[in-house]
């Protein structure tokens, strides 16, 4: 798959600066690198060698069947808030692939899009500092399978594609649609959508906390993106960690 910078800009609605790769290590890393604060930047690949996810793991980043980008918004102030900024992309991600086909995706609380029961992206944000280690910028890493059909053993049973859709039209459809909606953090808007996407909502889920195994049902999202949660008439807000959803 060829990636061309006309094709992705005429999607975009906003100035941006594009830097396209035949291969990179990882989108996000190019970001660290480059750390231009210099305006909005968008880093893109359709091959990443060491491809990232949250919490350590590795992003699965084949040569040609996946779209693997990262956008970069300068920061000013007070840092942005990393949860929501990871709920936007969410949204456009699921925004961009229901324009562009018949696909239906979904959000699996926090970072995981989901079509069919099997995960088809990712998405890794994250805070990037100054030499005087203030907060300077917000990378926002975006991982897509699209023609991928061959996974490693370990994830093969959950992980699934998007289907053949044009890369330049999803990549410059998803920054479009992304800073807009980063644009409208300040309001309650991306939280609505977000909730209105999300797969996790009126489910049980299991996960971790403070070293016990719990399972509770999930009830809503909070206004700052966490998961709202009630095991036994209590109820807790996720603000991090893994989750899997129970569905009977």
């Amino acid at each position: 798959m060829l990636l061309q910078k006309e094709k992705i800009l005429s999607k975009i609605h906003s100035p941006i600066a594009v830097h396209l790769y035949d291969r990179v290590d990882s989108t996000n890393n190019e970001a660290k690198r480059r750390l231009d604060t210099d305006g909005m930047h968008l880093y893109a690949t359709t091959h990443q060698t060491a491809g990232r996810g949250r919490r350590g793991h590795d992003f699965y980043s084949p040569k040609d069947t996946g779209l693997y980008m990262t956008l970069s918004f300068p920061l000013s102030g007070d840092p942005a808030d990393i949860q929501k900024v990871t709920c936007a992309a969410a949204v456009a991600v699921c925004e961009a692939i229901s324009a562009l086909s018949d696909r239906r995706p979904q959000i699996k609380w926090v970072n995981d899009i989901y079509i069919d029961g099997k995960k088809v992206a990712g998405i890794l944000t994250e805070l990037l500092c100054d030499k005087e280690n203030q907060p300077a910028a917000v990378i926002v890493g975006i991982g897509l399978n699209l023609t991928t059909e061959h996974f490693p053993a370990e994830f093969a049973d959950r992980a699934g594609s998007i289907g053949d859709i044009e890369p330049n039209d999803l990549c410059g459809t998803i920054a479009d649609r992304l800073i807009i909606l980063f644009e409208s953090l300040g309001d309650n808007s991306v939280i609505e959508k977000y909730k209105q996407l999300n797969l996790c909502i009126g489910h049980t889920v299991a996960f971790t906390k403070d070293g016990f195994e719990h399972k509770a049902k999930a009830v809503d999202i909070t206004a700052d993106g966490g998961l709202a949660v009630e095991e036994n008439g209590k109820r807790t807000v996720l603000h991090s960690g893994e989750i899997s959803v129970i569905v009977r």
